[in-house]
């Protein structure tokens, strides 16, 4: 069997959570219309044709502007230096930015890494546009090992993502069991749930500034757990958005939640939400690794 890890990388929003999950067929990384959705590398784990693919999705690679930032920047970056393939995803219906020319740049670093560019977003353009597209790259961005056109949110070309991918595989070990298809901890995918939640809600500077912790789980072997889960935000006015007029916002959030963590966990459970004000917590280094959302660089 042929086995490897793909890095998937690109720009803040250009699509790579919607075609890792697509490329996995579950749901492994939360969406949103949000720039930043993503704060950490997330593996999607797929079996197919005897071979075994480890997408890993990764942040929007930007130019930080604070330590939050500066740690999702460097999880992406990091990872191109781990996997067999690099998947450069573009919003195929957007020029080419001084955004994606410096993810460019952060890929170039991998020089040895075999390079597939991925043209997201293609149910949007027109044939004309694709071939026009076709040679922006080539003039802003260099040559590539592979190029695939496709729109991860309808599904369309996703065959032509593992076809672009096996000539570079080796032969090599299944990482990961058949019947798994993420690494990631049960308590990280329940945070991830309600920030996505609250993500879908809100607009402006909110999605930035939120931050999820479960703070306590009280286990009932005769009835349903009890999760307390703590929201951080940075100012009293966010506190007040989230909440909403008379808790309305915050009770939607907790209602659609337990309902996809009881799917996740099989059971019922009860879900206790709390907004707490952290004052500029995305530029403190403790907090942060609190959060595990900072990593010292080697």
């Amino acid at each position: 069997m042929k086995s490897g890890f793909i890095a998937v990388v690109g720009r803040p929003n250009v699509g790579k959570s919607t075609l890792t999950n697509k490329l996995v067929n579950e749901k492994v990384a939360i969406v949103s219309d949000k720039a930043g959705t993503t704060r950490d590398s997330i593996k999607g784990i797929l079996n197919h044709g005897g071979n075994q693919y480890i997408f890993i999705d990764t942040p929007g690679i930007h130019k930080p502007k604070h330590l939050l930032g500066e740690h999702m920047t460097n999880v992406a970056v990091r990872s191109l230096k781990e996997v067999e393939v690099i998947m450069f995803v573009l919003d195929g219906s957007q020029e080419i930015s001084t955004g994606d020319k410096y993810v460019m740049d952060r890929i170039l670093e991998a020089d040895k890494t075999p390079r597939i560019l991925i043209v997201n977003k293609i149910d949007k353009m027109s044939d004309e546009e694709i071939k026009v597209k076709k040679a922006e790259i080539e003039e802003k961005l260099g040559t590539f090992d592979r190029i695939v056109e496709l729109s991860a949110e309808y599904s369309i070309g996703m065959y032509r993502v593992i076809e672009a991918i096996d000539p570079f595989l080796e032969e090599g070990v299944m990482y990961y069991p058949e019947d798994m298809y993420t690494d990631m901890p049960t308590y990280k995918v329940i945070c991830e749930i309600v920030r996505e939640k609250i993500l879908t809600r809100t607009r402006d500077e909110i999605p930035h500034s939120i931050a999820i912790e479960i703070i306590n789980v009280e286990r009932r072997p005769n009835g349903k757990d009890k999760f307390d889960i703590n929201i951080y935000v940075e100012r009293n006015s966010q506190k007040g958005i989230i909440i909403g007029n008379r808790g309305e916002m915050l009770k939607e959030v907790g209602t659609e939640a337990r309902k996809d963590i009881e799917e996740l966990l099989g059971k019922k459970i009860y879900l206790n939400l709390w907004v707490k004000v952290k004052e500029k917590w995305r530029k403190k280094k403790p907090f942060l690794k609190e959060m595990g959302y900072y990593m010292e660089e080697e």
